[in-house]
């Protein structure tokens, strides 16, 4: 077999598995299922471990999340990998500048210079990183109707800044190009993905809601609910419940079924204290879409308020496996573990079940802080004997072993409370 017919067959092979799995890919983008976007490029990559793009991709979706330490974490591996190209060390330096360190940010495009020689990428990115606009031709200037080369021009400058890291000079031409195309659903999604990935939510919300409003007709914007998801979710994210709920019935018509909005139609009536409501349309977007970790965590967060301790425990745990760096589920869950532990230590009281009641309380001391469990367990330990003996038992003899654990009840208190008690 010749070389060309080796190549041949290699791009064959690469096609058959990887095209499908590219396809899943873009899909799980448009509707910004990052985890899966992450997912997929690791399965990518396990056979392609040398593709760019999928590695950017990555770090991309990482970002798109919010999870800033894993997506500066792996934009530094990449300037290992790849060192030999710009964009890694351009994306670091980005990242940075965006979350507030432009002295990291120096200090990345100048080993990258180092490493890689003097480019006029880096001399402009280490120009730009106290004055974005220092490049004067860095964002082009767009009229409304402005011409369809014009706007190819300024598109192609766009994606050359996206591309090579440069966020700031993107989002700038993106926003001259729904000026110059204000119905153009991929300019307008570029520019408020740009917006939220750098936690700008408030020009999200002034960008996307005029075009919505009800005397607009906006059949066109509405095909792939692409915009009208993004600026729900700029809208939740600001707290801004009562605008979104009114949206909503522009929406849903178009995709009753659509797990997202179920979820935001569920949160929205959540916050407005219809949990009842609520409860219902948060559990079918969880069937519809069992990944949708925001569902998941509201909806065990409304079952722990309606006291479903179990249900929301086996929720609330499964989104902390999932988003670990999710601290309000984590509170949640800790919350519902401890009431259920109390719940179930009260119940055992009211039956009489003074051991089973101990247990539940000592189990509740031992996650720390509960005075209120140390108040029972001191409660029991000040029993009579034969009062700890367990329902229907009878009376307890000297040799019975409730009498032997009410001894070590008195003896162990002073010891939980000095630990509890300890700074």
């Amino acid at each position: 077999m010749s070389t060309e017919q080796a190549a041949h067959q290699l791009r064959q092979n690469l096609d058959t598995w990887q095209v499908p799995l590219l396809k899943e890919l873009e899909a799980a983008e448009r509707n910004q299922d990052w985890l899966r976007v992450e997912a997929l490029c690791k399965q990518i990559l396990q056979r392609d471990g040398e593709n760019w793009a999928i590695w950017q991709r990555m770090a991309l979706s990482l970002e798109a999340r919010e999870d800033w330490t894993q997506a500066e974490t792996l934009w530094r591996h990449l300037t290992q990998r790849f060192g030999q190209r710009p964009e890694p060390y351009l994306a670091l330096a980005s990242l940075q500048r965006q979350r507030g360190a432009p002295d990291a940010a120096r200090v990345v495009l100048e080993q990258a210079e180092r490493r890689l020689g003097s480019s006029p990428d880096l001399r402009e990115s280490l120009k730009l990183i106290d004055d974005p606009w220092a490049g004067g031709d860095a964002v082009v200037s767009l009229e409304v109707n402005a011409t369809a080369a014009a706007v190819a021009a300024a598109l192609q400058k766009g994606q050359e800044h996206l591309e090579m890291g440069r966020h700031a000079e993107a989002e700038a031409v993106f926003a001259q190009l729904v000026l110059a195309r204000p119905l153009a659903v991929q300019f307008h999604r570029t520019l408020a993905q740009m917006r939220l990935r750098r936690g700008d939510r408030p020009s999200v919300v002034e960008q996307l809601l005029p075009l919505f409003q009800p005397q607009l007709r906006s059949e066109e914007l509405l095909e792939r609910l692409e915009l009208p998801l993004l600026l729900l979710d700029a809208l939740c994210q600001e707290q801004r419940w009562l605008e979104a709920e009114e949206l909503l019935p522009r929406f849903l018509p178009r995709a009753p079924e659509d797990p997202r909005l179920l979820y935001i139609q569920g949160r929205c009536a959540v916050e407005a204290g219809r949990d009842l409501e609520a409860l219902p349309l948060l559990k079918h977007s969880l069937q519809l879409a069992p990944t949708l970790t925001v569902a998941a965590q509201t909806l065990g967060q409304l079952q722990a308020r309606l006291g479903d301790w179990d249900a929301a425990i086996n929720l609330l745990e499964q989104v902390v496996a999932q988003r670990p760096d999710l601290e309000e589920a984590a509170t949640a869950l800790d919350h519902a573990r401890r009431e259920r532990l109390w719940e179930r230590g009260e119940s055992a009281l009211a039956r009489g079940d003074w051991l089973e009641a101990e247990r539940q309380f000592r189990a509740l001391v031992n996650l720390g802080q509960e005075s209120r469990a140390l108040a029972r367990l001191d409660l029991l330990g000040s029993l009579e004997p034969s009062r700890l003996s367990p329902p229907g038992s009878g009376e307890a003899s000297s040799a019975d072993p409730a009498a032997t654990r009410l001894q070590q009840f008195s003896i162990t208190l002073d010891r939980l409370e000095s630990i509890l008690n300890r700074p």
